[in-house]
């Protein structure tokens, strides 16, 4: 018989063992299998934990890479002043009383929000000309714009976007210095001008360098082309809850206003129409993109070169919806497109 002093604890089978016999612990087959298995499924289960957390950082990276956050307060635009190229989702939240989108416009080189300024001071005085009646006068003023407003390129950004809200918009973004408006008129004058001199209407500016983003673009569900041709066309049946949409633009030409067509969503409440809401998305009427906006839009991309696409992402209950375009006579062009979801 072996003395108590000669028992030993194991911490595998948890135990006490003789250590003068050969079946002790330390050497006992069955029970070092036993740690082994143990050890084995313990490291097999801090591999997959690892692998899962490396895989929801992976993905989060991807869901993240070159989000900006861009904040409406009032009559401005806060977010970053200089961002990298590529594809980049841009989350906006609108805390003003106010509908308002916010148009990119690449601007030539070398020019900033000061000559952007220029140009606002122009259309203003054009749009006074226009409330007073006199339409003639209105554009030939159009015409003091300068040479280099043609070189202009107007590249997306969030459209139409309800007061109190938020609303998300990815597009690709190529190098370049952008200035981020919003032209919705109050009392007959555009938020993007201002007659105080040393101050700026709602703009914001924007550089766009640096290595490109190696993001993707996101996948719809609702796909919407628009062209001069063939209007607005959707593909897909919208639903209730999250849809994504993508917009492609066909083609693109300056309407009679000077810019060039876009898509906006709006759900139409009531007895509203797309017939009732077409002159206010046009800015050459006085009442065009007055405040309060008559229906409530829940965002879109505004106008884009031929051949790009953007892709916005929004939640629809129950109910009578349309896809617009901010453009003269846009029931006419066929760039108004009603939709009903169940």
């Amino acid at each position: 018989m072996v003395s108590n002093s000669l028992l030993l604890y194991c911490g595998i089978c948890h135990r006490k063992n003789a250590l003068a016999s050969y079946t002790y612990c330390s050497i006992n087959i069955s029970c070092l299998m036993r740690f082994l298995s143990k050890a084995t499924s313990f490291f097999a289960l801090v591999v997959i934990l690892a692998m899962g957390c490396q895989t929801q950082e992976d993905q989060a990276e991807k869901d993240h890479v070159n989000v900006v956050e861009l904040t409406i307060d009032g009559l401005s635009i806060s977010g970053p002043d200089e961002i990298t190229p590529g594809w980049t989702t841009f989350r906006v939240r609108n805390n003003s009383e106010m509908t308002h989108f916010l148009l990119f416009d690449k601007m030539p080189d070398s020019l900033d929000v000061w000559d952007h300024k220029n140009v606002a001071a122009v259309f203003q005085e054009g749009m006074n000309l226009i409330n007073a009646g006199d339409q003639e006068a209105a554009f030939a003023t159009f015409g003091k714009l300068p040479a280099w407003y043609q070189d202009v390129v107007f590249w997306g950004g969030p459209g139409f976007i309800a007061p109190k809200s938020s609303f998300e918009l990815t597009m690709f973004v190529p190098e370049g210095r952008f200035i981020i408006e919003c032209y919705v008129k109050t009392n007959g004058v555009f938020h993007s001008y201002t007659s105080i001199e040393d101050a700026l209407g709602m703009v914001h500016q924007l550089d766009v360098t640096g290595s490109p983003s190696t993001s993707t673009s996101p996948v719809a569900n609702l796909e919407v082309s628009i062209s001069s041709t063939e209007g607005i066309q959707l593909t897909g049946t919208p639903e209730a809850g999250e849809q994504v949409f993508s917009v492609e633009f066909l083609d693109q030409i300056v309407h009679e206003s000077f810019l060039g067509h876009d898509v906006q969503l709006v759900r139409l409440d009531g007895d509203m129409t797309v017939d009732e809401l077409a002159p206010w998305m046009n800015y050459l009427n006085p009442e065009g993109l007055e405040t309060p906006a008559p229906a409530l839009f829940l965002g879109g991309v505004n106008e884009m070169p031929a051949g790009q696409t953007a892709y916005f992402k929004v939640n629809l209950d129950s109910g009578r919806y349309a896809l617009i375009a901010e453009t003269p006579n846009a029931v006419g062009k066929n760039m108004a497109l009603e939709f009903t979801v169940e």
